[in-house]
């Protein structure tokens, strides 16, 4: 007669240090012996949970029984929970080896196939699944208190966290290095002016090779970052022990944002870097976009051209001409120096007002807040009293959450203060005074904002001249301030907006 052995311990660290697996090998075979069993395979399961059948080792068994199935009489085991910890599992396997006709003995547990065998067998399954059950629920219910009461995130650490023991040898998680990825993330996306692929391609291009798509979607909705973790089986934030990375007012603009809640400003289109104005430049025949590619000519050279789309149109210029015609263009919106400096004043005027009016909003905003606090104090209230059942706390308790998320954001918005506003201004002017170089020797990405930026409806080239139906209020306002200072008012319609 012929077995096979299977041996099996439920931690890596008894895997590779040794413990009970040679033990088990040694007894299983030592019992093979007795009853007159030619061991021909031993399958060792290393570190290894028995809670499903999902492993290696025993994948490999049930396939060489599948093959030979015909040569085997018996699996050895060193007790019966080796092989599986769960009722359902233990079942299924036991029943697919009585129909190959092989027997699962255990080599130090005494039970045979007789009625009181079988009985004793699944007992022995049953206490093994119960022992797992108490182990699971043991397990769960020192996370959530660890969780709730202690404000302990007990699951594997995110990008730009990792797991160490504090004093008390208690899980902590501790920002790593990755930390400054998230950092950058979350404070990009914020802006509104970068989309998610862009901002990965950033990082990845920093250093932070494992960067995705769908993961960095997952940290800007993680709240883990702002020092909070929220669990499905509670309804509100619960304030996390470990050190924040980024504020909560951060963190809630960009949820604004992935909700749909704030307009994402990200360019409209990606074009080849070589051509910064293809899908941009409209035809002055069919009205459609230009498009751009390289010619090949006589003599095999390469050279640049914008060209309609459609063939008819016939429309073909080279790239140096059309680029340098449209960088005279945006020279022409440029702002004199005297309107810079006038609307400088104009600004540091409304700028003042401004100020007045932050303070005011800033007391409104406090209130609220703390109305709502107290608000959500009765919910709490209400629910430890009864009144409130479980499905209409969380509901209301979600609404006041969402309500001061809004008043977080307005009130750090309202806090924003420029302690040096004349050296913001003067920035501003030096970058609406120098549009076309500014353009001239910024990347794709950049020149695509600008030419948005400058012309947001439709721009057409005619063959000698630029032409458009709307150009950006700021540089309209530029060019209708009055160049005399005794009309220094602000412009019609002109109101300057600070945001963060």
């Amino acid at each position: 007669m012929k077995a096979i052995i299977y041996t099996r311990v439920s931690s890596k660290d008894q895997a590779e240090f040794g413990h009970s697996l040679d033990s088990q090998e040694r007894i299983c075979k030592e019992y093979a012996r007795k009853l007159g069993y030619e061991v021909v395979r031993v399958f060792i399961e290393e570190g290894e949970s028995a809670k499903t059948t999902d492993r290696t080792q025993l994948k490999k068994l049930l396939d060489f029984i599948s093959k030979h199935h015909r040569e085997v009489n018996a699996i050895i085991v060193y007790k019966l929970d080796r092989l599986a910890r769960n009722m359902i599992d233990y079942t299924g396997l036991l029943s697919s080896f009585s129909k190959l006709g092989i027997d699962v003995k255990s080599a130090t547990e005494n039970v045979d196939d007789s009625p009181a065998g079988k009985l004793t067998k699944n007992m022995i399954a049953a206490i093994a699944q119960f022992d797992n059950d108490v182990r699971s629920e043991r397990t769960r219910t020192g996370m959530k208190q660890a969780v709730q009461q202690e404000g302990r995130w007990v699951w594997r650490a995110p990008l730009g966290y990792k797991h160490i023991r504090d004093d008390n040898k208690k899980p902590l998680i501790v920002p790593t290095d990755d930390s400054a990825f998230v950092v950058e993330a979350f404070e990009l996306f914020a802006t509104g002016l970068h989309s998610q692929r862009g901002i990965v391609a950033r990082l990845k291009s920093k250093g932070c090779k494992n960067m995705k798509n769908n993961l960095l979607n997952r940290i800007l909705r993680n709240p883990l970052y702002c020092g909070l973790i929220k669990v499905s089986w509670l309804p509100d934030y619960i304030k996390g022990i470990h050190k924040a990375i980024i504020s909560e007012e951060l963190f809630h603009k960009v949820q604004f944002i992935l909700d749909g809640r704030r307009p994402l400003i990200t360019p409209k289109v990606r074009n080849n870097p070589h051509f910064p104005l293809r899908n941009f430049i409209r035809c002055p025949k069919c009205g459609g976009k230009l498009t751009a590619g390289w010619s090949t000519g006589h003599k095999g050279t390469r050279h640049p051209y914008y060209h309609c789309r459609k063939g008819e149109c016939s429309v073909n210029i080279r790239k140096d001409v059309l680029e340098t015609k449209f960088y005279k263009y945006l020279e022409s919106f440029q702002p004199t120096q005297e309107a810079l400096n006038l609307f400088s004043a104009i600004v540091l005027d409304v700028w003042n007002k401004k100020q007045e009016e932050r303070i005011k909003e800033e007391y409104r905003l406090e209130r609220q807040l703390r109305e709502l606090t107290e608000k959500k104090n009765r919910i709490d209230e209400l629910m430890i009293k009864g009144t409130f059942d479980e499905a209409t706390y969380k509901e209301r308790i979600e609404e006041v959450n969402n309500a001061v998320a809004v008043k977080k954001i307005e009130l750090s918005e309202a806090q924003i203060e420029l302690n040096d506003v004349e050296a913001c201004i003067g920035y501003g002017k030096a970058v609406m005074g120098n549009v076309a170089k500014l353009w001239a020797n910024a990347d794709l990405d950049l020149k695509q904002r600008f030419q948005t930026f400058i012309f947001p409806e439709q721009i057409h080239w005619n063959g000698e001249t630029f032409g458009t139906t709307a150009t950006s209020l700021l540089f309209k306002q530029l060019h209708s301030i009055p160049t005399q200072k005794s009309d220094l008012v602000a412009p019609t319609g002109f109101e300057p907006v600070f945001t963060g």
